[in-house]
């Protein structure tokens, strides 16, 4: 038996196979040949540099890209249900083939021995209200009650002791969200903040929602989790700490501390930080902003100070090389879409002896 896995999560940046476009965006073009080729090699290449035996992909759009990445990255197991190779769309102008997405999707060298998509929020957490006035029963629920793009939760055997439930996400990114009215206005600072307002929304209603998902995964049961996701937003951010949840009081008894130690997630960017120094913890780079975006999270049956931990988080990498500062850039523009525009954490996890 291998004495530990890597285990790795990937925005691969619109994977999309050649001559099919990407849905609602008529002014880009669909991938030539190459472009293609140089993609899906380039992901299998950061797969295979990584010994990575188990992963989570954000930003799919193809079945046939996403089965090329894993033939040649040597994936034998997958599981990615919403993704279409696109379908014939007929307009005025022509007929083309136009592919939905994005979507998630998890890749394993381990069996996937159930899996499922989740759309709607689980009905405790459905329409979270809000006091909207002075008056206690002035109440307002959220209008947000699913999640954008589909959340995927899966077990999967990692050894024949060990099944772990495994949650892929892509959460509401920061672009602005505007009203029908309010296109066209983007310019407009009032129009960008409340447009970045509403999708902060989104993306909190979605992790109060994931939350429910991984309670109910992780409390009172010995299985682990692990969580892959491109949650759009830092490791100290409300939404994603909503997501991990909350540390107990210090000062709590041990018997309420050891209920909560059980829901709990844990960083592995946070965990690699308490053992040593570094200053490359970013997956992404906006307007010369240096963001941790994409995250993987696992239970205490991983965490080290865990006494009846199973396995121990040993180092997180970051390929990250591939990103681009517009600023110091020798030619500024837009990077290539052969590469991603984030970077890809990969943990490598040992078993306990």
């Amino acid at each position: 038996m291998a004495k530990s896995f890597a285990i790795a999560t990937f925005n691969t940046l619109n994977l999309l196979h050649p001559g099919v476009f990407f849905a609602g965006r008529p002014n880009d073009k669909p991938y030539s040949t190459g472009v293609y080729e140089d993609k899906v090699e380039w992901i299998a290449r950061v797969l295979k540099e990584g010994n990575v035996s188990l992963a989570g992909l954000q930003e799919l759009f193809s079945a046939t890209a996403l089965n090329k990445v894993t033939t040649l990255a040597g994936f034998d197991h997958t599981y990615a249900p919403d993704i279409k190779d696109g379908k014939n769309i007929t307009s005025d102008a022509n007929d083309r083939k136009e592919a939905a997405g994005p979507f998630v999707g998890l890749i394993s060298k381990y069996p996937i021995i159930a899996a499922r998509t989740v759309v709607e929020f689980p009905d405790e957490v459905k329409g979270i209200e809000i006091q909207s006035g002075e008056a206690a029963t002035d109440l307002k629920r959220l209008p947000v009650t699913r999640f954008q793009r589909p959340v995927i939760q899966a077990d999967v055997r990692l050894r024949d002791d060990v099944t772990a439930t495994v949650f892929v996400a892509h959460l509401k990114s920061k672009r602005p969200l505007l009203l029908e009215r309010e296109t066209g206005d983007e310019k407009n600072p009032i129009v960008t903040a409340a447009g970045s307002a509403r999708s902060l929304i989104v993306r909190a209603a979605e992790s109060i929602a994931l939350r429910k998902l991984i309670v109910d995964a992780t409390q009172d049961n010995q299985k682990p989790v692990i969580l892959f996701g491109d949650l759009n937003d830092d490791l100290s951010a409300v939404t994603t700490q909503i997501i991990a949840g909350e540390e107990p009081f210090r000062f709590a008894r041990l018997e309420d501390k050891k209920v909560e130690w059980d829901r709990l997630l844990y960083s592995v960017h946070d965990l690699e930080e308490q053992e040593s120094y570094r200053d490359v913890s970013y997956t992404h780079i906006f307007n010369g902003r240096y963001e941790l975006l994409d995250h993987i999270f696992v239970s205490q049956e991983f965490f080290h100070r865990n006494p009846d931990r199973i396995a121990t988080v040993r180092n997180t990498r970051i390929f990250n090389d591939h990103l681009q500062d517009e600023r110091r850039a020798v030619n500024p523009g837009r990077g290539p879409s052969r590469r991603s525009d984030h970077g890809i954490p990969v943990t490598e996890i040992e078993w306990q002896r």
